[in-house]
């Protein structure tokens, strides 16, 4: 089977965060120790310190910047995977539970969930750490969330007739893959062999499954971008502070709206990861006669 090296993935998903990253990197590295957090954000302070520090117009240099994006696009899918990813399914958990299940649950239940409901003292610490690496999404998740019907609208369940015909749908899935029938309510990783099976045996869905894949792996990498340089901004933005706690107007609103930029990814991570498990099992639903009778030849 002739596979193209290059997918659709590694440019949204590898490639562009990294060469975004790449470009912050460089334009904070050379940025002068007297400079203002609104030098950040300046395109002229960054395009003077390309011209000054590179050559532009060399592509040895265009060549080393696409290769380092590309490595590091590979470090950020994987750290983006630990923190942003992490955190959204220890939040709210996996989309194939609530796309199923309805709940109703507190501020204390999210809290409680997400720090209570761990396996030892380490993960306990790598969850405080996911925290402080998010700190731009995971205060307005875990303590805004809830009361501004954030979290219960990213958690919104199917309607109770889609719902029990796709749960049938697993339970007949089951029997023909002669497994072993999952509970109704149990919280299981079934979604993992619906989505191995819609992908093997319905191929009309698999370009589209792609396409949500690319760009839940893209906006996923580029939350974890947005919240790094966000935090690097609130730090100095703590750093100039004077003893009578001044702060520049501009400054606040510089991090109000990259909070927003950080919140807004994350939303759009979450809409896509929900859409891929969606379009599994709306896939597995709708699929046709001569696809369901696959396996009993």
């Amino acid at each position: 089977m002739e596979k193209n090296p290059f997918s659709f993935y590694d440019f949204l998903g590898y490639l562009f965060p990294g060469m975004l990253s790449v470009l912050i990197i460089i334009h904070i590295l050379f940025l002068k120790s007297s400079c203002g957090i609104i030098d950040y954000f300046s395109i002229s302070t960054f395009v003077e310190t390309l011209n000054n520090e590179f050559k532009t117009d060399s592509w040895k240099y265009l060549i080393l910047i696409i290769l380092l994006s590309y490595i590091l696009g590979h470090i950020l899918a994987y750290i983006s995977s630990a923190t942003v990813e992490y955190f959204s399914n220890r939040l709210f958990k996996y989309p194939a539970f609530y796309l199923l299940h309805k709940e109703d649950i507190s501020f204390n239940q999210y809290l409680k969930r997400y720090f209570c409901n761990v396996g030892g003292l380490g993960v306990f610490l790598w969850r405080i750490i996911v925290v402080i690496i998010l700190f731009p999404i995971s205060f307005v998740f875990l303590l805004l969330g809830q009361p501004l019907y954030i979290n219960k609208f990213i958690t919104r369940e199917l309607d109770d007739y889609v719902r029990n015909s796709i749960l049938d749908k697993q339970f007949n899935l089951s029997e023909k893959l002669n497994i072993k029938r999952p509970a109704v309510n149990a919280e299981i990783d079934y979604h993992r062999i619906v989505m191995h099976y819609v992908y093997l045996n319905i191929p009309s869905s698999q370009k589209k499954s792609d396409n949500y894949i690319a760009l839940y792996g893209f906006l996923r990498s580029i939350c974890l971008v947005f919240c790094i340089y966000t935090d690097c901004v609130i730090y100095k933005a703590a750093s100039e502070l004077d003893f009578n706690l001044l702060i520049d107007g501009k400054v606040v609103w510089i991090i109000i709206f990259m909070v927003f930029i950080c919140n807004i990814s994350f939303m759009g991570f979450v809409k896509f990861y929900r859409r891929f498990t969606l379009e599994n099992y709306m896939a597995l639903l709708t699929e046709k006669k001569q696809n369901s009778d696959y396996g009993k030849k």
